[in-house]
């Protein structure tokens, strides 16, 4: 395995939670198994976005069990992309592996992306089966063809929550990065195309929710698609420099 820079750690895992008391342990449990427990030097940082179950009593009993793990509660509910954001900004490892908290991935895939980390700035999974319900497959195929259309090449899953980055690269694009971004996630595989960064997208399994529910709703369906469009248009329009990997 790599060993870590100095002064920091190899890989840290970023994972936003909402509302996931049920099934957080599992989850976590899975990290710990196929990510910190074969990768030294690695750590996972939740970021708690206000649940208003017993979320956040799960996580703090998990994290006082191991040392690895990092909880911080947001001050108010911020929604996803900042919740991302702060989790990123805290993390210090080489290599960023941005996970969601649903259980809806096969952590154990982690594996194939962490074999692509030298010859990839970027490492995406990429998920060929969904068990989502319709409105989150309009909104992937919505953001599948802006993303594909601005970054002037086929992008088969710009807002996958299976990706890994290079500490370098996020540091290269963070500056055009709002840090209200409501999807910076999108952002990031825009940027690494924009900027000529190395890209990878590997085939991941996408599972059926087993605990707890969905959050974004129509309504917040239409908001998300709406604000998630101008914001990265914006972003389309920033120059971004060329990004020279070591």
């Amino acid at each position: 395995m790599t060993e870590p820079h100095a002064g920091r750690m190899t890989l840290s895992v970023v994972m936003p939670v909402y509302n996931e008391a049920i099934g957080i342990a599992d989850v976590i449990a899975d990290i710990v198994a196929h990510i910190l427990d074969p990768i030294p030097h690695s750590d996972l940082i939740i970021v708690d976005d206000c649940s208003t179950d017993d979320t956040a009593a799960v996580l703090h009993q998990l994290a006082a069990d191991d040392p690895r793990i990092t909880v911080i509660v947001n001050e108010t509910n911020s929604g996803h992309g900042r919740s991302v954001r702060r989790a990123i900004d805290t993390s210090t490892g080489a290599w960023i592996f941005h996970l969601d908290s649903d259980g809806q991935v096969d952590v154990s895939e982690f594996e194939l992306l962490w074999a692509h980390r030298d010859v990839s700035d970027l490492v995406a999974g990429v998920r060929v089966t969904r068990h989502d319900p319709l409105h989150r497959l309009v909104l992937t195929r919505v953001t599948r063809a802006m993303v594909s259309a601005l970054a002037r090449t086929w992008v088969r899953d710009a807002n996958v929550p299976f990706k890994m980055i290079r500490r370098e690269l996020w540091q290269h694009l963070e500056p055009n990065i709002p840090a209200t971004a409501f999807a910076p996630s999108i952002m990031i595989v825009l940027g690494a195309h924009r900027s000529g960064a190395r890209v990878t997208e590997l085939e991941t399994t996408h599972l059926a929710r087993v605990h707890g529910r969905s959050t974004l709703r129509l309504g917040r369906l239409a908001r998300a698609v709406r604000t998630s469009t101008v914001e990265t248009l914006r972003f389309s329009r920033r120059p971004i420099r060329p990004y020279v990997h070591d």
